[in-house]
């Protein structure tokens, strides 16, 4: 009861949990990234949620062609802000991890940690749904910026053209677009 009292009056701030940012049907945007990338359009769309993963497709535009790859991400049990995702089709998997989100789960800090080319972290700035044609909202920017001082923008106005698209997508390889330019 104390617990629901707590909540009520607003004395006790629930952890981010990365499975309710994924809860949704809207689209999950990459505003901005700290990785070298030439990626425009970076979106995540939820396919199905279980209660251990999800399944969800991430889409782009690279070099003007649109590619999407099936992902399933595993929520492990006692790590709330964290998310093994493993690549369903050709390619490695990787991990993400929610280092910030909104009270709402409209805007989130995530840092993504591959092992291609070396253990590499990148941060993303991601918003859902339309949420995104509106500027970050300023405690999300603000927590980008405490890991990424210089990021770059991902999502252009006519991004949402992506959504409507029915062409045959590409392969997506996104440690190949990201290692090739990494200056060690």
């Amino acid at each position: 009861f104390d617990r629901i009292r707590r909540k009520l009056l607003g004395l006790s701030k629930e952890k981010p949990h990365y499975k309710k940012f994924y809860y949704t049907s809207e689209p999950i945007w990459t505003h901005t990234t700290s990785g070298y990338t030439r990626i425009r359009c970076l979106v995540d769309r939820v396919n199905a949620m279980e209660k251990k993963s999800v399944f969800f497709t991430r889409s782009c535009y690279n070099r003007g062609h649109k590619v999407s790859r099936a992902f399933e991400g595993i929520f492990v049990t006692g790590r709330k802000k964290h998310m093994d995702v493993k690549n369903l089709g050709k390619g490695m998997g990787f991990q993400e991890d929610l280092l910030y989100a909104t009270d709402d789960y409209r805007c989130a800090v995530v840092m993504v940690t591959t092992t291609v080319c070396g253990k590499h972290r990148t941060y993303d700035l991601r918003i859902r749904g339309a949420y995104i044609i509106l500027k970050p909202p300023p405690k999300c920017l603000e927590h980008y910026l405490k890991f990424e001082k210089h990021g770059t923008v991902v999502y252009e106005k006519n991004c949402t053209d992506i959504l409507k698209r029915q062409q045959k997508a590409g392969l997506y390889e996104p440690q190949n677009d990201r290692c090739g330019n990494r200056v060690h």
